[in-house]
This record gives structure tokens, C-alpha cells and sequence, in this order.
């Protein structure tokens, strides 16, 4: 099953886009999804491991697929997969 993960924050002006969207996706797809705030400890541990600049980023089975709000057709085509 594909895992996405959404890292993103509070103070960000296109996270609640993304979280959104993903959420919609989640409800029409099975696949596993989280939400993990940046300024977390687990948060700070994904920026590290996966060199997070940005946010919101999207995380798909240990690697980052998308940076900033993802296209909703890209987004659907990796989680039917």
C-alpha cells in the first residue's frame, strides 16, 4: 500500500491546499496518509533526513515526490498505483 506522508506547518499559506487535497484523495483511494508538522520532533527528523526546504512537501514511500501543492491529476496517478 502507498504511504504519503504531507510534512507542513502552521504558519504556512499553501499547507491547508495541500492538506486538503490530500484528504479528498485519501476518502476516494486507499492509501496510507499522515500529516506531520514541521516543527515537531518527527518533523525536524523528515527536514533532516530528506533535506525538506520547503513546505508543504509530500513525502511517497520514503521520498519526496512533490514540493509545494501538488497537481491533483499527478497527485491521484501516484496514489492509484
Amino acid at each position: 500500500m502507498v504511504k504519503v506522508t504531507l510534512v507542513h506547518s502552521e504558519w504556512c499559506h499553501f499547507c491547508p491546499t495541500a492538506k486538503e487535497l490530500w484528504r479528498e484523495l485519501k476518502e476516494k483511494y486507499d492509501f496510507e496518509y499522515e500529516e506531520v508538522e514541521l516543527d515537531t520532533p518527527e518533523g525536524k527528523e523528515l527536514a533532516k533526513k530528506f533535506k525538506i526546504r520547503s513546505i508543504p512537501t509530500t513525502i511517497i514511500d520514503d521520498k519526496v515526490v512533490f514540493v509545494g501543492v501538488p497537481d491533483r491529476e499527478k497527485a491521484s496517478h501516484v496514489v492509484v498505483v
